[in-house]
């Protein structure tokens, strides 16, 4: 059963990732250059990406 829900919630690699990843990450540094991100959001982040 969770294969089937694993396979009907699979996202086709497409062409509009690449530009789905570069607006969440450019959306994200527009908040951050502008002090809308909570800081500890940002220490999460941080904590996540340093594993």
């Amino acid at each position: 059963m969770l294969q089937s829900v694993r396979k009907s919630l699979a996202v086709p690699q497409s062409s509009l990732q690449p530009l789905a990843v570069v607006g969440t990450v450019g959306s994200f540094g527009w908040l951050l250059a502008h002090d809308l991100v909570h800081p500890v959001v940002v220490y999460l982040l941080q904590l996540y990406l340093s594993f």
